[in-house]
């Protein structure tokens, strides 16, 4: 079908094996072996039974147990977001609240890339016939800042004539 192709074939497969062993090398070293289950904890802290697993300092141990056995969280935890819970609780439970917000932040990333990407493709959809700064485009529209339009037409002076 491709004769190029089949005159080279012989030089074109060690690339070719070669390329995908450094793919899987680089994909192994950016995205290790998860074992999700030591992070058990921060999904569901309320019914957590061995400390043990999750490699806690003494003190994290603490504010683990006197979290899981209090109803009023449990009630908030229920109510709101995992990510809200956490930082809500940042002020009585320092240290587990800021180990939980570090694993979760991980995930937030790729999240906000798609989004981002999502944006980047409706903007060169719309504007594709004209020209303009896709930088300044993409602050506005990734910004989660409302703009007040009234307010900021209201903030100029206009010009009186002489």
């Amino acid at each position: 079908m491709f004769p190029s192709i089949q005159n080279n074939i012989n030089e074109i497969i060690p690339i070719i094996t070669q390329h995908l062993e450094l793919l899987e090398e680089k994909i192994t070293k950016y995205f290790p072996a998860f074992n999700i289950e030591k992070y058990d904890w921060i999904r569901n802290s309320f019914f957590t039974t061995n400390t043990l697993f999750y490699e806690f300092t003494l003190q994290e141990e603490e504010e683990l147990i006197t979290l899981s056995t209090d109803r009023t969280l449990k009630i908030k935890f229920s109510e709101i977001t995992i990510e809200e819970f956490w930082i809500s609780i940042q002020t009585d439970f320092k240290n587990i609240s800021e180990k939980a917000i570090k694993i979760l932040l991980k995930f937030s990333t790729p999240y906000l890339c798609k989004y981002g990407f999502s944006t980047l493709t409706n903007i060169k959809t719309k504007k594709r016939e004209r020209l303009t700064n896709i930088a300044e485009e993409m602050r506005v529209a990734l910004s989660h800042r409302r703009l007040y339009i009234e307010n900021v037409c209201n903030s100029y002076q206009t010009q009186l004539l002489h």
